[in-house]
């Protein structure tokens, strides 16, 4: 009775640890579209790629409500292997996504992340400053909202001060505190 006891608990313990490792990633957003274009071939040939499904994702720069849609534009950035958008100081372009919903923009909101999924419907041409920009429109069948980073993952490693648990900025150096030289 007590080994039945304990494999029941190992058991248990053991479907509790793999379900915390598990992502809640929609497996659409995972994967990758086999010869989707990218941005800036889209640019330069858009008629070529119309209705192409495409996968990209980037950073939100404003969410607009229309009365059946949502726009939502977005300055994209390079995926990783899981989809979710790599910021660095280069950027593909910017698009914009249509979704056929209503997306809160306080939630959607400019600096957030999000992967689409969608076809290619056409380009418009918007003003960025006064530089005329032609922006592919997709229209998103998935899409994935990123969690806010924490300052941890935007840097790559905890802040300055989580290392020297005997950090004081306002007092002068003391010989005895446990430095390396």
């Amino acid at each position: 009775m007590a080994k039945i006891f304990i494999k029941c608990v190992a058991l248990g313990v053991s479907a509790f640890l793999l379900s915390a490792c598990s992502t809640h990633i929609p497996p659409e957003i995972k994967r990758p579209v086999q010869g989707s274009p990218s941005i800036a071939q889209v640019r330069q040939q858009a008629d070529a790629y119309l209705s192409q499904k495409v996968r990209w994702g980037g950073v939100i720069l404003q969410t607009e409500n229309k009365q059946n849609t949502s726009r939502i534009s977005i300055i994209a950035f390079p995926l990783s292997a899981h989809g979710q958008p790599q910021m660095s100081d280069e950027s593909p372009g910017r698009f914009i996504a249509l979704v056929d919903q209503f997306l809160e923009p306080l939630v959607y909101s400019r600096e957030r992340e999000i992967t689409i999924i969608g076809s290619l419907q056409k380009t418009e041409t918007i003003k960025v400053g006064e530089y005329p920009y032609e922006y592919p429109v997709v229209k998103v069948e998935h899409y994935y909202l990123w969690p806010p980073r924490s300052e941890e993952e935007d840097w790559g490693y905890p802040p300055y001060w989580w290392y020297d648990p005997w950090y004081r900025p306002y007092y002068p150096y003391y010989p005895w505190r446990p430095y390396r030289h």
